[in-house]
C-alpha cells in the first residue's frame, strides 16, 4: 500500500508548519529509526517551506501499524500531538499517487504551476535513494511523477505568464529591452522583495548593476550575490542619470524617488530611451507625477499584481487540461502496481498448482499400476501450466477493479496458498 502523510500551506499556518520542516540529517535519523522497527518498506520525506509530507510503502496487513510508528515518532522529534492532528491529511493507494502527481505539476502550489516544486521533488526523492530508503513501487511513483509534471507542463499553459510581482517585472524589462546586456539596471533596497527580483534576472545578462541600501554591509553582500556593485543610499542621485530600470523595494513610510529629482535626471540622460521604473514598495517610494513625465515608464506594485492576477486566472483555467493528464498517468500506474502485489500471489498459484500435479500423478500411476510415462507427465505439466494461466489472467483482469486486498485473499483460501 502506497500512503501518504502530510501539512502543507492549505492544511495549517506556517507557525505550526515550520514545527515539522526536516533537514537531510533529520531525514536520515528518521527514516532509520522506522525502518529499524521493521513495518515500512521504503520511505520518501519532502520537505519545503510550504509542505513537509511523508511518502511510504508497507504490505497492507502492516499499515494501520505502520502509521501509527510514524505519528508516535513525529510525537517524539516533533512535538506531535492528536490536538494538531486536523492540521495533516492522510492519503492512500490513488489518492496517495493523485496528490504527488498534483504536486509536481505545480497545481498544489501557491503560485498555480510554478517551476521550484518539480526539483524539489526530484531532491527528496534523490536524498532518499541516496540513503537506500526507495523500493520498486516508490521508484516508479516518483520517476512517473516527473514524466507527469514534465508532460502537464510541455502540453498545457500551467506554467506561462508571469506568476510574481518580481517575475512580472524582469518579463516587463524583456518586453521593453530586448538585449538587457546593454542596460543599466538600479536596485533600492536589498530586502526579500529586492532579491527575488535579482533572482528573476539570474538567466539574463545585463550591462552593470548597482544595489543600493540603507545598510551598506547589506548592500554589499546582495550586490555580490548577483555580480553587482554596491553604492551608498546617498550615492543613488549621482547614479540614477545613468540607469535604464530601477527597482525600488524598501519599507521607507515616505517617498525616495522625488519628481524634482527625476525631473533633473532625465535632462542628463541627453534624450535617451525612456527609463523603466518598478516601484515594489508599500507605502510607494516613487513620488506622485513620475510616471506623467515623457521619459518615464513607472510600474507601481499594483500594476504588477494586475498581471499576476492575469496570469493565475490564465493558470487556473488549465487545472483541467493538466487533470486529464494525470488521471490518465494514474490510472496507468495502479494498474502496473495491482500487477506488481499479484506476483506473489501468482507464484503461490503455480507453485500450488505443480504440487498437486505431482502429488496427484504419483497417486494415479500406483492405483493405475502405470509405469512411469513420459509422455503423461509432460500432459499433466501442460494442462497444470495452461489451468494456471487463466486463473491468473482472470485474476490480473478482476484486481484491477479493486482496491482491497479480498479477491487475493479469497484466492488464497481457495487454494490453500
Amino acid at each position: 500500500m502506497i500512503s501518504l502523510l502530510g501539512i502543507s500551506y492549505k492544511s495549517a499556518d506556517i507557525e505550526i508548519r515550520e514545527r515539522f520542516t526536516f533537514s537531510k540529517e533529520e531525514i536520515a535519523d528518521f527514516t532509520k529509526t522506522l525502518f529499524d522497527i521493521g513495518n515500512i518498506n521504503a520511505l520518501v520525506i519532502l520537505s519545503t517551506c510550504n509542505r513537509s509530507e511523508i511518502y511510504y510503502h508497507t504490505n497492507t496487513e502492516n499499515h494501520p501499524t505502520a502509521l501509527r510508528d510514524i505519528l508516535e515518532l513525529l510525537a517524539k522529534t516533533k512535538a506531535y500531538t492528536d490536538e494538531l492532528k486536523p492540521n495533516f491529511y492522510f492519503k492512500d493507494n490513488i489518492k496517495a499517487v493523485r496528490h504527488l502527481f498534483k504536486v509536481v505539476s505545480g497545481i498544489d502550489s501557491i503560485i498555480v504551476g510554478e517551476d521550484q516544486v518539480i526539483g524539489q521533488v526530484k531532491e527528496a526523492f534523490r536524498f532518499a535513494e541516496e540513503i537506500q530508503s526507495t523500493n520498486k513501487i516508490l521508484k516508479r511513483l516518483f520517476t512517473k511523477s516527473f514524466e507527469v509534471g514534465k508532460k502537464v507542463r510541455s502540453e498545457t499553459q500551467i506554467n506561462r505568464g508571469s506568476a510574481s510581482a518580481s517575475s512580472a517585472a524582469v518579463n516587463l524589462c524583456h518586453q521593453n529591452f530586448p538585449d538587457l546586456s546593454q542596460q543599466h539596471l538600479m536596485l533600492i533596497g536589498a530586502g526579500q522583495t529586492g532579491q527575488l527580483v535579482l533572482n528573476s534576472l539570474r538567466k539574463a545578462t545585463v550591462g552593470s548593476l548597482k544595489v543600493a541600501n540603507r545598510t551598506f554591509s547589506k548592500a554589499t553582500e546582495v550586490a555580490k550575490l548577483f555580480g553587482g556593485e554596491s553604492i551608498q543610499l546617498e550615492e543613488v542621485d549621482e547614479h540614477l542619470p545613468a540607469s535604464d530600470i530601477v527597482f525600488i523595494a524598501t519599507d521607507s513610510p515616505t517617498p525616495l524617488v522625488k519628481l524634482e529629482e527625476v525631473k533633473e535626471v532625465l535632462k542628463k540622460r541627453n534624450n535617451r530611451r525612456k527609463t523603466l521604473y518598478f516601484d515594489l514598495s508599500v507605502p510607494r517610494n516613487i513620488e506622485n507625477g513620475v510616471a506623467d513625465l515623457d521619459g518615464v515608464t513607472l510600474f507601481t506594485i499594483d500594476d504588477l499584481q494586475d498581471i499576476v492576477k492575469s496570469t493565475n486566472e490564465n493558470r487556473m483555467k488549465e487545472i483541467e487540461a493538466a487533470m486529464s493528464i494525470i488521471h490518465r498517468a494514474e490510472d496507468n500506474f495502479m494498474s502496473w502496481k495491482h500487477e506488481q502485489e499479484l506476483v506473489p500471489t501468482i507464484i503461490k498459484i503455480k507453485n500450488n498448482f505443480q504440487q498437486l500435479n505431482h502429488s496427484e500423478m504419483e497417486e494415479f500411476m500406483k492405483i493405475r499400476s502405470i509405469k512411469e510415462n513420459e509422455l503423461l507427465n509432460e500432459y499433466a505439466d501442460h494442462i497444470t501450466e495452461k489451468f494456471a494461466r487463466v486463473f491468473i489472467k482472470n485474476l490480473k483482469s478482476l484486481s484491477k477493479t479493486s482496491e482491497n486486498r479480498d479477491l487475493l485473499e479469497m484466492a488464497e483460501e481457495l487454494f490453500e496458498l
